[in-house]
């Protein structure tokens, strides 16, 4: 998945939640961060090691 298309599926789920506007753009950002930090490989084993 693109990560434009992951982001949009990102705030919508978060609308749903509830979340208001601020707490959308923190969200978005950190992952837009962790993004450019790890690659997906790594992002992977680090979702994996959480379940």
């Amino acid at each position: 998945m693109k990560e434009e298309a992951f982001m949009e599926y990102v705030t919508v789920a978060l609308k749903n939640l509830g979340y208001n506007k601020a707490a959308i753009f923190n969200v978005e950002g950190e992952i837009k961060r962790i993004l450019k930090l790890y690659s997906a490989a790594e992002i992977k084993v680090k979702v994996e090691k959480m379940k």
